[in-house]
C-alpha cells in the first residue's frame, strides 16, 4: 500500500480484473437479462416469469409436495405459495389433497394447460434469441454447469 493508503495501480488492476470474474454479479447480470428477454416476450399474458417457470414445471410433472416443488424451482417456499394462490385465483393451477400425509399437490387446469400451449411460441423466441448469441454447445455446456451448481 502507499503512503497515501491507496492500493497500488497494479494491485488495483488486478482485484478489478478479479471482479470482473465475480461468479456472484456475472450470474445475477445474465439472470436479470434472461429475465428481461422472456419476460419481453411473456407479458402479454400477465404471467411472470417465475410464474411461466412454475407454470412450465407443473406441465411437465407432478410434483408430490409443495416443498418438493420448491426445492425443484430453487426458491423460498413462501415465495411459490404466493405465486401458486395467484396462479390460483386466475383459474391456472389447482390444489388437492396429497396422496400421502396431510400436505398438497398443485396441478394445471384445463386453462392452464392451454395457457402454457399459447405460451410456449413466445418462450420459444425467447431461447432463439440466446442462440443468436451463443451456439447450441455454448448454451448446452452453461446449462449443465448451471444445473450442477443449483444443486449446491
Amino acid at each position: 500500500m502507499s503512503k497515501s493508503g491507496q492500493i497500488p495501480d497494479t494491485q488495483s488492476q488486478e482485484a478489478q480484473k478479479e471482479l470482473e470474474r465475480c461468479v456472484l454479479r456475472n450470474t445475477r447480470a445474465a439472470s436479470r437479462m434472461m429475465t428481461r428477454n422472456f419476460a419481453k416476450r411473456l407479458g402479454r399474458f400477465e404471467i411472470t416469469t417465475e410464474q411461466f417457470s412454475l407454470i412450465a414445471s407443473l406441465a411437465g410433472a407432478e410434483h408430490d409436495s409443495v416443498s418438493g416443488l420448491a426445492d425443484y424451482l430453487a426458491i423460498e417456499r413462501s415465495t411459490l405459495s404466493r405465486n401458486l394462490s395467484l396462479l390460483e385465483r386466475k383459474g391456472v393451477v389447482q390444489k388437492r389433497r396429497a396422496d400421502k400425509g396431510n400436505g398438497v399437490v398443485y396441478s394445471l387446469t384445463p386453462k392452464g394447460q392451454a395457457l402454457f400451449e399459447k405460451m410456449v411460441p413466445h418462450w420459444q423466441a425467447a431461447q432463439d434469441a440466446i442462440l443468436e448469441v451463443v451456439s447450441r454447445e455454448e448454451l448446452d455446456a452453461a446449462l449443465n454447469v448451471l444445473q450442477r451448481v443449483a444443486k449446491l
